[in-house]
């Protein structure tokens, strides 16, 4: 199995975690009284921002995480490395936890809502229009597309199937079982419903993370079973709570604790496979589904939902952002672009630096990318308002004859 720093490669980095703008609409859960229901209503737009700053946070540390995978700062089992490297590893073990917070954020809104099949034909227009439009923009402006056969060019049109995007593939699975999920949850009692989580952490998280072999069934967090798991962890957490984590402090602890244990550990284990052991655990702490990666990814959601964004320019600003997250994904890890934005960035920035520089290099080409990619995505949006527009007055029209 490849280690989960090449899958980065391949667009194994991020995800999207679904509320968006109407993320507020799911902050009132079914089970609560009306008073109670109607404070949350006032206050829910101000609290979904701390959110919707998440969202955004997350998306551009999978860019960090994308800009060390291409820059190769990550150490390599069985291979030297120098300073570099085990920065990159630091760097690295503080942004693993992206992909699981958009999770846990799915979780936590979608477990109190119901299906709606209008969100998944936003989310496959989405994606189609970057598949299809960025090759054709790439061949205009006379730069050959990626794809030379037809199978390549499947992955196009059909990237859902082709797993062009795994976060998607993963996470249409997901949504189309959400549901059954929901359902669940809402029939098992609590000591029950905790007892199924904890069973299945044992299987696919504890023992792959303690395991120096490849389990047959494990993913490395990289499908639809641990999107599950972390799926319903969520929807478990926001309708019984986790008093401990309640606590910032304590929130902030565990997440750079966490994320400082799975550093160390790292390192650790790099020596060891300097001698040729253990080459393949050497890389499982970085899996999405190891457990320190899960604990770190609790401390920062939970860090984040006790943070308040005060009313003003800057909120704004964080609710019209955080909705082209997806769109910098889509882009930035689109086959036909993903190897080639960092050449290009180094072009204008000068070539990835060692040592301490690489810090403020990857700060400033992840920023970049970030910044131009949410551009791109505001076009795409604006466009998609006005079709949506048109369609419904054609529509309206039809239902006046």
């Amino acid at each position: 199995m490849k280690n989960a720093r090449s899958l980065l490669c391949r667009g194994r980095g991020t995800g999207y975690a679904f509320g968006g703008d109407r993320a507020g609409k799911f902050m009132a859960a079914s089970t609560e009284d009306k008073s109670t229901t109607a404070a949350r209503m006032k206050t829910g737009r101000k609290r979904e921002t701390n959110y919707e700053l998440l969202r955004i946070t997350a998306m551009f540390m999978v860019v960090c995480l994308h800009y060390l995978s291409h820059a190769g700062a990550l150490t390599v089992p069985g291979e030297s490395a120098g300073g570099t490297q085990i920065l990159g590893d630091f760097l690295e073990a503080l942004c693993i936890v992206a992909v699981n917070v958009y999770v846990l954020i799915t979780g936590w809104f979608q477990s109190q809502t119901e299906f709606h099949g209008r969100k998944l034909i936003r989310l496959m227009a989405e994606i189609l229009f970057y598949t299809l439009l960025i090759p054709a923009g790439l061949s205009i402006l006379g730069t050959a597309p990626a794809a030379k056969s037809v199978w390549d060019r499947w992955f196009w049109f059909f990237p859902v199937s082709m797993e062009a995007y795994w976060f998607i593939t993963a996470y249409v699975i997901l949504y189309l079982f959400s549901p059954f999920l929901n359902a669940g949850l809402r029939a098992l009692p609590r000591k029950q419903a905790g007892r199924l989580i904890l069973v299945l952490l044992f299987f696919f998280c504890v023992l792959p993370s303690v395991s120096p072999v490849k389990l047959t069934i494990d993913r490395a967090g990289y499908d639809f079973v641990w999107f599950a798991v972390i799926y319903l962890i969520a929807g478990y957490l926001r309708r019984y709570g986790c008093p401990r984590l309640e606590k910032r402090t304590a929130a902030a602890g565990l997440y750079l604790g966490s994320s400082l244990l799975l550093w160390v550990y790292t390192v650790m284990l790099h020596l060891v496979s300097m001698r040729g052991a253990l080459l393949y655990y050497a890389n499982v702490p970085y899996h999405y589904n190891f457990l320190l990666t899960l604990t770190a990814s609790l401390g920062l959601f939970y860090w984040f939902r006790g943070f308040h964004v005060p009313e003003g320019k800057a909120a704004e600003f964080i609710r019209r952002a955080a909705p082209s997250t997806l769109g910098v994904y889509l882009i930035h890890e689109n086959i036909d672009i993903r190897d080639r934005w960092l050449p290009l960035m180094e072009r204008f920035l000068g070539p990835v630096p060692q040592g301490g520089l690489l810090v403020l290099h990857m700060l400033i080409c992840a920023a970049l990318l970030y910044i131009c990619c949410t551009l791109i995505d505001v076009v795409r949006r604006i466009l998609f308002s006005r079709c949506g527009q048109g369609l419904y007055a054609l529509s309206d029209r039809r239902r006046g004859r």
